[in-house]
């Protein structure tokens, strides 16, 4: 009798922790979206992923002449990690790269810009954890 009681008590304990897990569907991360332009038809888009300790960079160059796309993370102004696509010239180039942003809390911005063939910078937006779109 002692041991069904027992039995029955962490039955009625350990329901509730089932009932807590979080459904399927849950919230996604947040995202943050970007546009830099070259000013001669060229350009750099996508969509930022904001994860615990990285950040998912997922676009598309679309290039006039010869350009590089990049993109950093940051906490505040300490840069994390960057990466790059190659030189590209007069293509069309997918961009999907996991940025490192191994700190507490992440990174917090993410900045990307697209230069010429020569590193100058043409357009660039920074992009904000908790804003939709980057400016």
């Amino acid at each position: 009798m002692t041991v069904a009681a027992a039995a029955a008590a962490l039955t009625l304990v350990a329901a509730p922790t089932v009932a807590a897990a979080a459904p399927a569907g849950a919230a996604a991360y947040p995202t943050s979206y970007f546009l830099v332009k070259d000013g001669t038809g060229g350009y750099f888009s996508g969509r930022v992923t904001w994860y615990n300790r990285s950040v998912g960079i997922v676009g598309s160059l679309n290039s006039s002449g010869c350009e590089r796309a990049l993109a950093r993370s940051l906490v505040d102004t300490k840069q994390l990690d960057a990466k790059s696509t190659s030189l590209r010239c007069n293509t069309v180039t997918s961009f999907n790269v996991s940025l490192s942003a191994d700190v507490p809390g992440g990174a917090n911005r993410v900045y990307v810009d697209l230069t010429d063939e020569y590193g100058t910078v043409l357009d660039f937006q920074n992009c904000f954890l908790g804003s939709a779109d980057c400016v």
